[in-house]
């Protein structure tokens, strides 16, 4: 009488493993360089989130958390920095209730090109003119989710440029 071999669950979940594995350490040894790979890209510096206030008439209407990232430009170290952020990160707030980036269509979302002009100016006075080439906001995400203000009652106060 013959005895069946069936493979254990071991030996199955090795077999699958294996199967999985192979490709990606087969394509983990050297490397091609392809043309354009050997230029360094230009570092970026990414600020965590941030709270931001949409102020109408003198009243917080709405709060938008607002992750922005610094595209620097070649030959900027990034780790300088990680010293001044919470230093740029106080002005943006404070710049936030002085005068808002309430935009004037929607209470979700801050004004996208206010608010990014304010922050490449400070960059520029907190770690030297021309160090972060653009600023981009990556991520808007609203607090609350409001209807859309009326036509000529939600006015910012202060919309004007911002000197810092």
């Amino acid at each position: 009488m013959t005895r069946l071999v069936t493979p254990s669950r071991r030996l199955l979940l090795a077999a699958a493993l294996s199967a999985v594995a192979a490709p990606a350490f087969a394509s983990s040894g050297k490397k091609e360089k392809k043309e354009g790979e050997g230029q360094a890209l230009d570092p970026t510096y990414k600020l965590g989130s941030m709270t931001i206030p949409l102020i109408a008439n003198g009243r917080i209407v709405n709060y938008v958390f607002v992750a922005m990232t610094l595209k620097l430009t070649s030959g900027t170290e990034v780790e300088s920095f990680k010293d001044q952020e919470p230093v740029l990160r106080d002005a943006i707030v404070r710049a936030a209730y002085k005068t808002p980036f309430t935009r004037t269509d929607t209470w979700k979302e801050v004004d996208g090109p206010r608010l990014t002009g304010f922050v490449l100016s400070q960059c520029n006075t907190l770690f030297g003119k021309g160090k972060v080439a653009s600023v981009e906001i990556v991520k808007q995400i609203p607090r609350q989710q409001l209807m859309p203000p009326k036509a000529g009652a939600a006015t910012a106060t202060n919309t004007g440029p911002l000197n810092p």
